[in-house]
């Protein structure tokens, strides 16, 4: 449809496009509200609001209200944080001509080089552009990405066009023919199509989230937001972006799965405990299908990293507790040392071998019990070998070895330390006997 102008002398039909499609797409931009209507003066007020003039005037200024651009100029200008070339700006607006050769265009074109603000510059690139080409406003890179797609919607035909027949009705040579094919023929294809599916490829290539509003949180999304991280290293707003996703085949996404136990570690790493549990359940709130995640674990003293989840990742070496002795079968790899920095692990207070170490001094740790089925001893035996240490003290060892000491001492028997290890446990008169 071809509108007019408002607020101009010279009422020029400009060509715009308009259709359901469209409408929901300026709505996805934020320019207009739900309805069947075009309607952005709700915009402009809230842009108003938050003192955005120079994007106001643009919006104002795209949809063909020119006297209201030019009046949020001048709030601007007055506005206490407001710039007074604004006034210029709004003074070269009310002079508008649609005249191809005349004074104002030459001088508009010289001004909008100069100017540093985007959207200003952008507006006078609309103003003196050809119809059908405005490649001066999709293509300034520091306007938002949805004002660009916004204006797209609205002057960009998504129909092939077909080229107009001259008066004459001989037909021209098959050379001029061809030429003339090839000369046009990129004027034939739908723009609109043709400038989402290049800027979805910009947004992807450099990682610019606001690409999200064309890929959605799709694959494409997925693709996007790595870029992202490879250059920010930024995984908490792509853990909780790929959250929101509606498909459960963008979760199962081994870079999404990544980025979000990476994430999980971080926050454990800078003992934000209490953060990354909140995290869990506005994990499990938005993706049910998600497995329970451990909520208890052993970390590094020196850089906090989790022990039980970086020996996981190690291939060949069994899983859970099997990695610290727990099954006393040798085939089963033992860990002595943090995976992520090669410091030590902690020493057992009796023993002083380092955690993960099994032991063989305690009863029911025979290679004949080990031979044996799971009786009620070999289990015990299993359980000798974790590793347990006071939540007051911090002090520890293997289970069997701190069980024995209990049996016969109430305090820790680390040197110095007056500790009440076990009487601090609630369990602890729940020590077995021998027999």
């Amino acid at each position: 449809s071809r509108r007019c102008w408002t607020g101009s002398e010279r009422q020029t039909d400009v060509l715009r496009y308009t259709s359901e499609e469209r409408s929901l797409a300026l709505q996805l931009c934020g320019w207009i509200s739900r309805g069947p209507d075009i309607d952005v003066e709700t915009f402009l007020r809230s842009l108003e609001q938050e003192r955005y003039w120079e994007r106001a005037a643009a919006v104002a200024l795209f949809n063909l209200d020119i006297r209201r651009a030019i009046q949020i100029l001048n709030r601007g200008a007055i506005d206490e944080k407001g710039d007074l070339n604004l006034n210029v700006v709004a003074m070269a607006l009310s002079g508008y001509t649609d005249e191809k050769s005349s004074l104002w265009r030459e001088m508009c074109s010289s001004l909008r080089l100069q100017l540093k603000n985007p959207y200003l510059c952008v507006m006078f690139a609309f103003l003196t552009s050809e119809p059908g080409c405005y490649d001066g406003v999709l293509y300034e890179a520091s306007v938002a990405v949805r004002d660009r797609v916004a204006f797209a919607c609205m002057f960009l035909n998504d129909t092939q066009v077909a080229p107009k027949h001259t008066a004459s009705t001989l037909p021209p040579p098959p050379f001029i023919s061809s030429m003339c094919f090839f000369i046009f023929l990129p004027s034939f294809f739908p723009q609109l199509p043709r400038y989402i599916d290049k800027l979805t490829s910009e947004m992807k290539d450099t990682g610019n989230l606001e690409g999200i509003l064309l890929t959605g949180l799709t694959k494409d999304g997925v693709e996007l937001m790595e870029t992202y991280v490879d250059r920010t290293g930024d995984v908490q707003t792509a853990s909780f972006c790929m959250l929101k996703a509606p498909s459960g085949d963008v979760l199962k996404d081994p870079r999404v799965q990544c980025w979000i136990e990476n994430y999980r570690n971080l926050l454990d790493a800078w003992r934000f405990w209490h953060k990354r549990a909140e995290f869990d359940i506005h994990r499990g709130k938005l993706d049910p299908s998600s497995k329970p995640l451990a909520q208890v674990f052993v970390s590094c003293n020196f850089c906090g990293k989790s022990i039980s989840y970086s020996c996981s990742a190690i291939p060949h070496q069994g899983r859970g507790f099997s990695q610290y002795g727990v099954s006393g079968s040798p085939t089963k790899s033992k860990v002595t040392s943090c995976p992520g920095c090669r410091k030590p692990l902690p020493r057992c207070a009796l023993c002083l071998m380092n955690m993960g170490t099994p032991v063989s001094n305690c009863p029911g740790t025979g290679k004949a019990d080990e031979k044996a089925g799971l009786t009620r001893e070999n289990k015990l035996a299993q359980f000798n070998n974790w590793f347990t240490w006071c939540h007051n003290c911090r002090h520890g060892g293997h289970a069997g070895h701190m069980l024995s000491w209990f049996r016969d001492h109430t305090e820790c028997p680390v040197s110095a330390c007056t500790c009440k290890c076990m009487q601090l446990d609630t369990t602890g008169n729940l020590v077995p006997s021998d027999s």
